[in-house]
């Protein structure tokens, strides 16, 4: 099928909804708003990240419990994302900086979010979006010394010297 500018339009559309989807689930998770967030994906959603969630419930329930009680704050900063359209499905890949305080103590880690993205009912929502972290390390400590590296599951990738 040729290019006609009604399919480049209809991209182009579809591009800016899923940008706007994926900034908005920064703006709603650093505001604790558990109940938008989980509606951002399908019915049958997955989250991948320090734990596997599937389902808006199980979704709701993960952020509600596990991730609130993560830290006093956190704030997530995502750039260079990438987006391959197949009709009403796309994939693509966004890379994220997370700053956040715990117990006083400012943090300061990077990864990248893999989505998998379907449009339901004309909506664009998260099929599955699994994080992969390079590492979370006190913000004294930064990326420049040796911070610590870290699994999905939030355990250490590698053996921490003292």
């Amino acid at each position: 099928m040729a290019d006609t500018i009604e399919t480049r339009l209809k991209a182009l559309e579809d591009r800016a909804e899923i940008a706007e989807l994926r900034a908005r689930y920064c703006h709603v998770l650093d505001h604790r708003d558990w109940d938008a967030l989980a509606e951002m994906f399908t019915e049958d959603g997955e989250f991948n990240g320090l734990a596997h969630a599937k389902g808006r419930a199980e979704i709701h329930q993960f952020f509600s419990g596990f991730v609130d009680s993560m830290a006093e704050g956190f704030w997530h900063f995502c750039t260079n994302p990438t987006i391959q359209l197949n009709g009403d499905t796309a994939t693509g890949r966004t890379s994220m900086q997370y700053l956040s305080v715990k117990q006083g103590v400012s943090y300061v880690s990077a990864g990248h979010y893999d989505d998998k993205l379907e449009r339901v009912d004309g909506v664009w929502k998260f099929r599955e979006r699994k994080i992969t972290f390079y590492y979370f390390a006190p913000l004294s400590e930064g990326f420049v010394g040796k911070p610590t590296y870290i699994e999905i599951d939030g355990t250490p990738r590698v053996p921490q010297t003292a």
